[in-house]
C-alpha cells in the first residue's frame, strides 16, 4: 500500500501542475517542453476530481474507527468557533484528571487506554519543530498518548518543487499509523524567505488562494488517507500583520467543506488584550519572551503556550484533559531553543 500511495503522489503532482497551468499560475519546466505539458494538462484536468476521490478510497482501513461526519469547527483555546451550521461549544481552560470526560461535543477520536494509547504524528515547519517538544510532553504526560515528531525545517506546502511531501509523508504514516495528525505551515509559503523563489504558488500570485487551497486539500488527502483526523495549527501572529491572517482564513474556508480537518487557532495565546502582536507573557510578575528576535520562531515559553492550546484540543476530542506537571519537564532543555536563544529570565528547566 505505501508503494501505491507514492505512485498516487506522483499523479497528484501532475494534477497540481495541471491546475496551476489552467488557472494561469506560474508555469513549470523548460520552454521546449511547453507543448507536451499543455497536452498533459488537458488530459489531466478532467481527471482531477476523480483522482482526489481515489486518494481517499485507496487508503488502508484504519486500525481504529474514526468518525467521518462531524461538525466543522475552528478551534480556539477557550471556545469552538462554529461554521454557520454548528453550535458553539465551550472548551474547558482548567486542567482536570485525565480520566474525566471534558466535552459534550461529538468525539473525533477514540478514548485511548494504557494498552492502546492514542497515536499522534506532528508534521510542519521550523515553527512546528519548536512547538513539538512541548506538545509531545503535554500529550504523553497523560500516559495515554504517544506522539511522533516528523517536522522538517524549511517545509512549506508550496515548496513542493523541492520538498516532495506527498511522497515523504506516506512512509511516516505507515510507520506511526497516527489517529491524529498535527500540521502547521506558512513561514515558507507566504514570507519573503531565502530560497523561496522556486515555490508554487508565490505569495503575490493573483490566484494564490485557489492554488494554495488545492495544496491544503491534497495534504488532507494524504494525511487523512488512513482515517486520521488532521489538526491544522494556524500561523502565529506577526509584527507585520497581513499574510498570517490571509492563510488562516483560507484554512478556515477549506475546513468548512472537509470534515477530516479541524483548525486550531493559536492567535489568542500570542496577542495582547487588544489583539495586537505580543512578544512576552507575564509569569508571576516576570516578563518571559515567547517569540525569538525574528518575530517568527518560538522561545520555550511560547512553545508552552502553543502546546497547551493544541494539546487541549486533541485531548478533549479523545475524552481527556491536560494533566498538570508537563510544563516544567525536560523538554524545556531541548537544544532547539538554544538556536537564536531567547533572553529567558531563568535558566532552562526553571520557571522563575
Amino acid at each position: 500500500m505505501p508503494h501505491d500511495r507514492v505512485a498516487n503522489g506522483r499523479r497528484l503532482l501532475l494534477s497540481l501542475v495541471a491546475v496551476l497551468f489552467v488557472m494561469g499560475g506560474p508555469s513549470c519546466g523548460d520552454p521546449a517542453e511547453t507543448e507536451g505539458l499543455q497536452i498533459e494538462v488537458l488530459e489531466l484536468r478532467a481527471q482531477l476530481d476523480a483522482l482526489s476521490e481515489r486518494v481517499t478510497s485507496m487508503a488502508m482501513t484504519p486500525a481504529t474507527a474514526v468518525p467521518t461526519t462531524v461538525p466543522i469547527r475552528v478551534l480556539s483555546p477557550s471556545t469552538v468557533a462554529p461554521s454557520p451550521s454548528t453550535t458553539s461549544v465551550p472548551i474547558p481552560t482548567t486542567s482536570v484528571s485525565a480520566s474525566t470526560a471534558v466535552s459534550a461535543a461529538p468525539r473525533l477520536l477514540r478514548s485511548p487506554t494504557l494498552e492502546e494509547p492514542l497515536r499522534v504524528m506532528v508534521v510542519g515547519d521550523s515553527v512546528t519543530f519548536e512547538v513539538e517538544p512541548g506538545l509531545t510532553a503535554a500529550l504523553e504526560h497523560t500516559g495515554l498518548v504517544i506522539s511522533a515528531n516528523r517536522t522538517q525545517v524549511g517545509f512549506g506546502l508550496s515548496q513542493w518543487p523541492i520538498y516532495f511531501w506527498w511522497e515523504i509523508w506516506p512512509p511516516f504514516l505507515a510507520e506511526v499509523r497516527p489517529e491524529a495528525v498535527v500540521v502547521q505551515t506558512g513561514t515558507w509559503d507566504v514570507y519573503d524567505v531565502w530560497g523561496g523563489e522556486g515555490r508554487i504558488p508565490e505569495p503575490d500570485d493573483p490566484n494564490w488562494e485557489e492554488s494554495f487551497a488545492f495544496l491544503v486539500r491534497m495534504a488532507n488527502d494524504v494525511l487523512a488517507g488512513d482515517g486520521a483526523h488532521v489538526y491544522w495549527l494556524t500561523m502565529l501572529p506577526s509584527p507585520n500583520p497581513g499574510w498570517p491572517e490571509r492563510l488562516n482564513r483560507l484554512l478556515i474556508d477549506v475546513a468548512t467543506s472537509d470534515d477530516r480537518m479541524s483548525v486550531v487557532d493559536l492567535t489568542s495565546g500570542f496577542t495582547d488584550a487588544d489583539g495586537g502582536y505580543t512578544s512576552h507573557v507575564d509569569r508571576l510578575g516576570v516578563e518571559w519572551p515567547i517569540r525569538k528576535i525574528d518575530g517568527v520562531h518560538l522561545c520555550r515559553e511560547g512553545a508552552e503556550v502553543a502546546a497547551k492550546i493544541a494539546a487541549s484540543r486533541i485531548l478533549t476530542d479523545a475524552g481527556l484533559a491536560l494533566v498538570p506537571g508537563w510544563e516544567d519537564g525536560l523538554w524545556r532543555s531541548d537544544s532547539r531553543y538554544d538556536v537564536d536563544p531567547c533572553d529567558d529570565p531563568a535558566p532552562a528547566g526553571e520557571t522563575s
